[in-house]
């Protein structure tokens, strides 16, 4: 359909819906709708990889602290052995929540546990380390009456 309006020279149109509408318009929506649908692909792509490495940064905080954690370090009331073993366990909880939406639970207690170490490690650290021992006597006592 051509059609000047009165106006100026003629001009093509495309009718949609019963509507003229110049071809630039349609190209320009084209655009629009094909940005969005690459920004939207990227996103997607994107929290995949970023999860993937979120995994591996907390595979290797764990690799790093775990034996320290586990071993001579924790008379060490400054260390940030447990600090970072905690967001790594976080870390690694939240990549597996992608698989299984129940992992957030520990992911959000781990890092919700690591976030006082961050700010009075001594106080904290010390108080943590009450609470498990004394968990581990009563459990041992337990044990040990049955």
């Amino acid at each position: 359909m051509y059609g000047n309006y009165g106006n100026g020279p003629r001009r093509p149109y495309v009718v949609i819906g019963g509507y003229p509408v110049k071809p630039v318009y349609l190209i320009i929506l084209g655009v629009i709708v094909f940005g969005l649908l690459v920004y939207f692909l990227m996103r997607f792509f994107n929290i995949g990889l970023t999860m993937h490495f979120g995994a591996f940064a907390g595979l290797l905080l764990l690799i790093a602290n775990l034996r320290e954690l586990l071993g001579y370090g924790y008379t060490q009331r400054g260390s940030t052995a447990l600090l970072n073993t905690l967001i790594g366990g976080g870390l690694l909880f939240a990549w597996l929540a992608q698989f299984f939406v129940l992992f957030w639970v520990p992911a959000l207690l781990a890092v919700g546990a690591a976030t006082p170490l961050a700010f009075n490690r001594a106080g904290v650290y010390a108080a943590y380390l009450t609470t498990a021992q004394r968990a581990v006597e009563q459990v041992r006592r337990t044990v040990v009456r049955q």
